[in-house]
């Protein structure tokens, strides 16, 4: 998911990811804000180009600004896959059925569970 990564799947894996690493949760959002940006990039450089074209000022080489949402989207995509991995290194595991994060905290399974509110 190069621009735009799924949202989480309830509060209790958002919160449980960031009880588990701190770091990693801050790469993910840093990781979906410069997604964010290249996905607002491609739309901007594609219509700069065209007035470019129409200006009659474009010139071949400046095609290449074509790539640089695509770059922003690679980096957005590390930075997601290594807040997931430093999250898979401490053993965080998310129960879809019961809603419930859990990870590896000094050799004790720590689990985190959001609080429900009631109808």
């Amino acid at each position: 998911m190069l621009f735009i990564h799924p949202m989480w799947d309830h509060e209790s894996q958002r919160l449980g990811k960031l009880k588990c690493t701190p770091t990693g949760y801050a790469l993910h959002v840093v990781g979906e804000m410069i997604g964010f940006l290249g996905l607002l990039l491609l739309p901007g450089m594609v219509v700069l180009l065209i007035l470019q074209w129409m200006d009659g000022s474009l010139r071949s080489a400046q095609l290449w600004l074509l790539a640089v949402p695509f770059c922003v989207g690679i980096v957005s995509e590390g930075l997601i896959q290594l807040s997931w991995w430093l999250a898979r290194r401490k053993g965080f595991q998310y129960d879809y059925e019961h809603r419930e994060a859990s990870w590896l905290e000094e050799r004790q399974r720590r689990t985190y569970r959001y609080p429900e509110t009631p109808v």
